[in-house]
């Protein structure tokens, strides 16, 4: 997949685009960009996502909107998704000051030589957000693009969305959330060296490092982690160490039956549910028992999985 940053850089092939935020490129987005490619193909024409960073509310409204996964993560999940090309435009005051008639005009056609554009049906943009999908169906017959609207995906009676997904991951719900992304939630990182404390109680933690932005509720998760190629069982504890009166948090994996020098490795958890609430232990060897309890009942239900 070619990532395009620059503003100024023209397409010299016509495309059929989609358009938004696409964080975490949940089941919604998986359905618009299967319709998009569908008609590119039809068409001959190039698949393209058009995508912004930052979060737009972040530079309108100066609202901290935790990503589901970072840029770097967006755009493997868009390749996944099997688009040619992705073009992020860096969004600031100065890009949010453009009317929706210079965006149609200067970007979808001049730049990026759009010939359909697949979009929501509560599509919002440009200054203001003066544009809707009225105002490209308009457009498009004056400058010869064709405009579709996709309805959204719903699951369980709910409009599947990027905000539906971060209130399910922070509130611990990791097992809808991964129905509504279409996936597991995942973090991944570097292994850091933390104080070898869960080996001095006989379960030894990898302590993540990571640039995500957004962590399940504090608890213990039932986890698959990904090391050096391989998949792995595992035990995932997010949160402060309250026993040890700590106030930082951390994200501890235990590998079941794993053996080995792993700080300094990339990493990569996936939260399949969640098992407990984190909570604060009266005696270490109150935790050592709940731990193993946590760590029996995972590999139960590992073996319960398809």
């Amino acid at each position: 997949m070619k990532v395009i940053f620059d503003p100024e850089e023209p397409l010299k092939f016509p495309t059929s685009a989609t358009i938004g935020i696409f964080d975490g490129v949940h089941v919604g987005h998986k359905k618009i960009i299967s319709i998009m490619r569908k008609d590119a193909k039809e068409k001959g024409l190039t698949s393209c996502v058009i995508t912004f960073y930052p979060h737009p509310q972040k530079v309108l409204r100066g609202t901290d909107v935790p990503l589901i996964v970072p840029l770097k993560e967006r755009f493997r999940l868009l390749e996944k998704e099997n688009v040619e090309v992705t073009v992020c435009y860096s969004f600031t005051k100065e890009f949010a000051s453009i009317s929706a008639e210079d965006f149609v005009k200067d970007i979808l056609v001049r730049k990026l030589n759009v010939k359909s554009i697949f979009v929501g049906p509560d599509f919002l943009f440009g200054r203001k957000r003066g544009g809707n999908v009225e105002l490209l169906e308009t457009m498009g017959k004056k400058y010869r693009f064709e405009t579709r609207m996709v309805e959204p995906a719903i699951l369980d009676g709910e409009v599947v969305s990027s905000t539906a997904i971060r209130n399910l991951i922070e509130d611990g719900m990791v097992k809808k959330a991964a129905r509504f992304l279409g996936d597991y939630f995942s973090i991944d990182g570097r292994i850091k060296e933390g104080e070898k404390r869960g080996r001095k109680l006989g379960f030894p933690t990898a302590n993540l490092d990571t640039s995500w932005e957004i962590f399940p509720k504090r608890g213990v998760y039932i986890t698959w982690t990904y090391l050096e190629g391989e998949r792995f069982r595992s035990i995932t504890n997010v949160g402060l160490r309250p026993t040890f009166g700590e106030n930082q948090l951390l994200i501890e994996t235990h590998i079941i039956d794993f053996k080995g020098d792993v700080y300094g490795k990339t990493m990569r958890i996936e939260f399949i549910d969640r098992l407990r609430d984190e909570r604060r232990f009266e005696s270490i060897d109150a935790l050592i028992a709940q731990i193993s309890k946590d760590v029996e009942r995972v590999k139960e239900i590992f073996e319960e999985m398809p």
